[in-house]
């Protein structure tokens, strides 16, 4: 790709986030210079270039980054892995490193992925019902805009050992929603962690590394569902 080219690019993501910012609530719901931090796991050379956005949960808060089950997958399934999920984002919540949903987004498009896995968030929990839903539906549109051929794959949020909370089920109704206009589909693994306290750290949110493996094994049952859906050469 020209040097020209991908400068065209990164300038069409940028604006479009920017046009995302303000209509899902000002142009402060995207911050102008967020840190998006990538981890990479090229388990295969040839694999398809799969890049995850999420939150804590998906970036395996408080272990090495090997052991959050979008990297344990990515081992199992040959892909070249890109983790872009960070403490604290959420569709509409600003995290701990600046971003929102929508920042990940535009640095997943640069990525030129085959797959994108998304997730709702609990971090949204408390935001209005509304807003959630109007900035989940912009950004999946915005991200299909920026990767017309790949696949967009939503996972179900995971939850700790409690009860569920009514309005997370709803959050992830509105990714389901969304990524189904576009063309996507969902994975529904329920909540593998459900009544299972020693899965998680001391803070009951972030699943320890036996945690991470019992939901990596619920996505990847999913997926089997399906053989040979993702493991396509990009």
């Amino acid at each position: 790709m020209s040097v020209s080219r991908v400068t065209r690019l990164v300038a069409s993501a940028a604006g479009l986030a920017l046009t995302l910012g303000v209509a899902i609530g000002g142009a402060a719901a995207i911050t102008p210079h967020p840190r998006v931090v990538e981890r990479t796991t090229d388990a295969s050379p040839d694999g398809p270039v799969v890049v995850a956005i999420g939150d804590s949960i998906m970036e395996g808060h408080g272990l090495d980054q090997a052991q959050a089950w979008p990297a344990l997958l990515a081992q199992e399934d040959d892909w070249r892995l890109t983790n872009l999920a960070s403490d604290g984002s959420g569709f509409v919540t600003v995290g701990d490193n600046g971003d929102t949903f929508a920042d990940q987004m535009v640095v997943a498009a640069r990525l030129k992925p085959s797959i994108v896995l998304v997730s709702g968030s609990s971090n949204d929990l408390g935001q209005p019902d509304a807003r959630i839903a109007q900035a989940t539906q912009a950004t999946i549109l915005a991200l299909r805009k920026l990767v017309p051929s790949a696949d967009i794959v939503n996972v179900s949020p995971v939850w700790n050992d409690t009860v569920e909370p009514a309005q997370l089920a709803t959050i992830d109704d509105d990714v389901v929603k969304a990524v189904a206009s576009v063309g996507g589909e969902t994975l529904r693994i329920g909540q593998p962690l459900a009544g299972l306290r020693d899965l998680l750290q001391d803070d009951d949110v972030h699943p320890t590394a036996e945690g991470q493996q019992r939901i990596a094994a619920a996505v990847q049952k999913q997926l089997s569902r399906e053989p040979g859906r993702f493991d396509s050469v990009d």
